[in-house]
């Protein structure tokens, strides 16, 4: 019915990001919870991505807000290309992005944290006759047996901060807790 049809469609704006359709940042941890417990039970391995667009705002400033929109979507794309079926990714803010990847340690992890920043650094985006390409920075963590979701974006932030730190365009993994704390 009508009804229903409508009711699906709030549903489903509920839990999704408009602009990008992917997992909204409370569906996301809604979702990433129950993913952790899960992998938890059965004694499997986790891993957590943090990443963001490298200056983004020069995209912004340079080529219009019209453009960061494209890059965004952009990275959506490559995301839903990349990732396997069972992996949570979700636009955590702005221009960053959450990727809980169940069933995989950290190693594998990692290789698909490095396909993820290849293929977006080996794009270009094309808007109004003009192409840009640009870069992310990923923070990779592996999940502890008792840490909550909110330790571990806390802790693959930092690793994030720590890819930028390091020169941008890169994946760092961060494998014990951190010593210095990510901007504020």
């Amino acid at each position: 019915s009508h009804l229903k049809t409508i009711q699906d469609e709030l549903e489903r704006l509920a839990t999704i990001d408009v602009l990008t359709e992917l997992a909204n940042r409370r569906h996301f941890t809604d979702h990433a919870t129950r993913l952790l417990a899960r992998c938890r039970r059965a004694a499997a391995p986790a891993a957590l991505c943090m990443f963001d667009i490298d200056r983004f705002k020069l995209i912004n400033d340079g080529f219009g807000h019209a453009a960061g929109d494209h890059a965004l979507c952009r990275v959506a794309a490559l995301c839903r290309e990349v990732l396997r079926p069972g992996d949570l990714v979700a636009r955590w803010g702005g221009e960053e992005f959450v990727i809980l990847l169940p069933e995989l340690e950290l190693a594998a992890a990692a290789g698909i944290a490095e396909r993820l920043r290849r293929a977006i650094a080996g794009t270009l985006v094309r808007l109004d006759g003009v192409d840009f390409g640009f870069t992310i920075s990923i923070g990779l963590v592996a999940c502890g047996p008792n840490e909550t979701l909110e330790q571990l974006i806390n802790r693959a932030d930092a690793a994030l901060y720590e890819a930028k730190l390091e020169g941008r365009d890169r994946v760092v993994t961060m494998t014990a807790e951190p010593t210095t704390p990510g901007p504020a």
